[in-house]
């Protein structure tokens, strides 16, 4: 009976760290997936200040060329 009970409690912890870990699991997706929303974001504003800089690059070697 009492190797019963032991199993019992093993199996009881076990299901906790499982929901553990599965809570774990979810925060960490969760996590990724504003990572990777930011990181895109970062990435766009990234490409919107090179194609700035860019044009104003451009419009220099116009001014220059006129003058």
């Amino acid at each position: 009976m009492e190797d019963l009970k032991q199993l019992e409690l093993t199996v009881n912890q076990l299901i906790e760290f499982l929901d553990k870990i599965k809570a774990e699991n979810h925060a960490l997706k969760s996590k990724m997936e504003e990572l990777s929303q930011e990181k895109s974001l970062l990435m766009q504003k990234n490409d919107q200040a090179k194609n700035r800089l860019e044009s104003m690059i451009s419009r220099l070697k116009t001014l220059e060329q006129t003058a």
